[in-house]
């Protein structure tokens, strides 16, 4: 009976994960349509520029289902949307992870409790079907923890109150009849004082790590909250450490996205680090592969001469591989036709990396010999127990390159930089968006600088990394805990 009851909740799950997907749908597609319909200044007929100057002052009336909203109701709900995401996609997440690997022995009262609050926050986000299907969950976890129906359960909840204050009460008049025997009272006391400092002790560590944490927190906090702010306020000399929702000005993510173009650089940095990403992980599989398995003449003198090249800075490829790439070259860059592979020149030069080869050669040389002698008895060719074996268990490695390589590639500077510095008129429209960041102008033309909208397209470059962290940041660690130097 026990395990049909928990097969029935992990069934009832997954269920509610299908409606959990269908409202994250929805928000991110109402949000959208209300960022879409952001009223921006008008273009300068002159000029050919906005007037982000009065950017500030508009006040510009939405129509939505029949209601006229201003732009303040409108900030709300786009705010609203946000929030929403923010909260119901990492639990979503969470939640997906733990009821594949959930067993049945998981399931106490916590796991109870973590349901009701899951159906709480259901209910807040408006995801009534996913919140009455938690609610349900949750009276099947109840009879499978406690054994109780939910009349039962409603039945019990008074006796139980009942209950612990008559505990309460007798363990009082306990204490106050120990507290004649002198010896008793001295233990008592000596017991407190050993739980007081105890709990000192775990308050203070507490303390401390909330204190690193907020030192940490708080300069990416003020980040997000600038990039919301009108100009005048994000230059006020009384800065504002708050915000209500009606005040968070979307309208300047908007502006960064299409009038300073940054919609574009962002594509062109998802096509280099994707990309970039994919050669990089195929190189490092099949080297990690061929160093940590096949045995050839000079293996180990050639990975050791990988291994030196290590020491020499990035910095100093640099001219070799723009004479590769430039006219001299491969005709990527530079090329009097127009037409130049930008793409190919930021991309082809580092789909390798010798620091993950070794990282990840490591980590297949941990793996025992003899399944490799046993897979080559059987026929087994090397790619397919590459790809059969050695992949999947040392896919969280992989896993963590794949997010460093990322990481790094949605970071390059200096190579992308010299690339699209080669004087072309068009190269701008190759810009990677931390090139972007450190070349486009945000001065109007009456001299002042947009710091608002300079400190929202710092958050589009640094968030998107925070949120990619946060989420996968046990694979991560993960990744780097089971790679090591044996062998």
């Amino acid at each position: 009976m026990d395990k049909q009851l928990f097969l029935k909740s992990k069934k009832i799950e997954s269920i509610t994960f299908i409606f959990d997907i269908l409202a994250i749908i929805a928000y991110i597609a109402l949000f959208l349509m209300l960022f879409n319909l952001l009223q921006l200044p008008d273009v300068d007929p002159i000029s050919g520029s906005m007037d982000l100057d009065n950017l500030e002052f508009l006040t510009p009336t939405y129509e939505l289902l029949g209601s006229n909203l201003d732009k303040w109701q409108m900030n709300s709900i786009i705010s609203v949307l946000v929030i929403f995401l923010v909260v119901t996609f990492p639990m979503l997440f969470i939640n997906i992870k733990k009821n594949k690997t959930r067993t049945i022995y998981e399931v106490d009262s916590y796991a109870v409790g973590s349901k009701f609050v899951q159906a709480l926050i259901n209910l807040l986000t408006f995801n009534f079907v996913g919140a009455g299907l938690r609610i349900y969950n949750t009276f099947i976890l109840i009879k499978f923890v406690k054994g109780y129906s939910p009349k039962e359960f409603f039945q019990s909840i008074i006796p139980a109150i009942k209950k612990w204050f008559a505990d309460r009460k007798v363990k009082k008049e306990k204490i106050n009849e120990d507290e004649i025997d002198e010896y008793s009272a001295s233990l008592k006391r000596s017991i407190r004082r050993q739980n007081t400092i105890g709990a000192l002790r775990i308050l203070g560590t507490y303390l401390f790590l909330v204190l690193m944490a907020l030192i940490i927190i708080i300069p990416f906090y003020w980040m997000v909250l600038t990039s919301l702010k009108t100009f005048t306020e994000s230059v006020s000399i009384n800065p504002k450490f708050f915000l209500s929702i009606s005040r968070w000005n979307w309208v300047n993510y908007k502006v960064v996205l299409t009038e300073l173009n940054f919609a574009l650089y962002l594509k062109n940095t998802i096509i280099v680090a994707v990309f970039s990403t994919l050669g990089t992980i195929v190189t490092t599989i099949l080297a990690a592969y061929a160093f940590a398995r096949i045995e050839f003449k000079g293996r180990e003198l050639l990975f050791s001469i990988l291994i030196m090249t290590m020491m020499i800075p990035g910095e100093l490829y640099i001219i070799t591989n723009f004479i590769t790439v430039s006219k001299n070259g491969l005709g990527w860059v530079g090329m009097p036709t127009g037409e130049n592979q930008y793409f190919l020149a930021m991309i082809i030069p580092f789909v390798t990396s010798i620091s993950y080869i070794f990282f990840l050669r490591q980590n297949f040389k941990q793996i025992p010999e003899s399944l490799y002698k046993a897979a080559r008895v059987d026929g087994c060719s090397d790619f397919k127990y590459l790809m059969r074996v050695m992949v999947p268990i040392a896919s969280p490695t992989i896993f963590t390159i794949t997010i460093l390589n990322v990481f790094s590639s949605w970071n390059a500077y200096i190579w992308p930089r010299i690339i699209t510095g080669v004087g072309d008129p068009d190269a701008k429209n190759y810009w990677l968006i931390s090139n972007a960041l450190r070349d486009s102008t945000f001065v109007q033309d009456s001299g002042r600088v947009m710091y608002n909208l300079q400190i929202a397209a710092s958050a589009l470059v640094t968030v998107p990394l925070l949120i990619v962290f946060f989420m996968f940041r046990k694979y991560i660690m993960n990744g780097i805990g089971r790679s090591g130097t044996k062998g």
